[in-house]
């Protein structure tokens, strides 16, 4: 399977996203912020902050 040029951008854009998230997971997490504050923050539902909190052992 060939992979096209727009398939290669959308890819880093999605981990650029993922990475953004969690570094304000994080930084939320220092400021001893709501995971609800952290939520609206970054834009997504609390229950994907728990699972970006467990899956990269941020707690």
């Amino acid at each position: 399977m060939e992979l096209k040029y727009n398939d290669i951008y959308l890819k880093g854009k999605e981990e650029e996203n993922k990475r953004w998230i969690i570094k304000i997971i994080s930084y939320g997490l220092k400021q001893n912020l709501s995971l609800d504050e952290i939520a609206s923050i970054a834009d997504i539902s609390v229950e994907k902050v728990e699972q970006y909190i467990n899956e990269n052992c941020l707690n």
